[in-house]
């Protein structure tokens, strides 16, 4: 027997598995500077797990083509994405769905300083 889960329940375990939601705020890699990047406006709300334009709980878009890749703003440079979704199995037998959603930005950005910046950044 297949256990389902909505997409909420996935969304609100899958997030109770993270740290705490400060891991997903977009921080320099590599850098010469640790001045933090201005994340984009808009984002997602977990409450509905629907797209908002501004105030989301996380700054980021689904990863498609019409929205915007990046998780910061102002920002000048290379991006890559990949989107896998498959099944997974459990030891106890039972299926369960993922939906993994990988990117990186390296280049320029504007920090929250103001000041021109460097930075590789990762996102999973």
């Amino acid at each position: 027997m297949v256990d389902t889960m909505s997409r909420r329940r996935f969304v609100g375990a899958t997030m109770a598995s993270i740290a705490g939601v400060e891991l997903l705020r977009a921080v320099p890699a590599f850098a010469k500077s640790t001045s933090a990047p201005k994340p984009i406006p808009g984002g997602l709300s977990l409450a509905t797990f629907s797209r908002v334009p501004a105030n989301p709980d996380v700054h980021v878009l689904p990863p498609a083509v019409g929205f915007e890749m990046s998780t910061i703003t102002d920002f000048n440079g290379t991006i890559a994405a990949a989107d896998m979704q498959g099944t997974a199995s459990g030891s106890d037998g039972s299926s369960w769905f993922f939906d993994a959603d990988m990117r990186f930005m390296d280049g320029e950005y504007v920090g929250e300083d103001g000041e021109h910046h460097h930075g590789t950044f990762g996102f999973v």
